[in-house]
C-alpha cells in the first residue's frame, strides 16, 4: 500500500467508537524502513476551502488494528 492511499482516511478508536481525525503524515523508522507512528489531525475548513490541521496527535503504528477502504481502526491490542 502506498502512503498516499492511507492519507486522509478517517481514524476511529474502536473501544469508544470515537473519531480521532484524519491521517496526515507518518514517521518512519530509518533502521528497518517501517512506519513507526501515524500523525492524526482534525481538519478545519477555512474561508477559501483550504484545510488547517489542528490538534495533531501521534498514534503508534502497532496500535493500528486494521486499515479498511475508508477508515483506519486503532486500539490497544490485547493478548488472548
Amino acid at each position: 500500500m502506498k502512503f498516499s492511499d492511507l492519507q486522509k482516511k478517517e481514524v476511529i478508536e474502536v473501544k469508544k467508537g470515537s473519531f480521532l481525525g484524519f491521517v496526515q503524515d507518518a514517521s518512519i523508522d530509518m533502521k528497518n524502513g517501517k512506519i513507526d507512528t501515524l500523525q492524526i489531525g482534525g481538519a478545519e475548513r477555512t474561508m477559501f476551502l483550504d484545510t488547517k490541521i489542528k490538534d495533531l496527535k501521534q498514534i503508534k503504528y502497532e496500535d493500528v488494528l486494521t486499515i479498511g477502504k475508508d477508515i483506519v481502526l486503532v486500539g490497544k491490542k490485547t493478548d488472548k
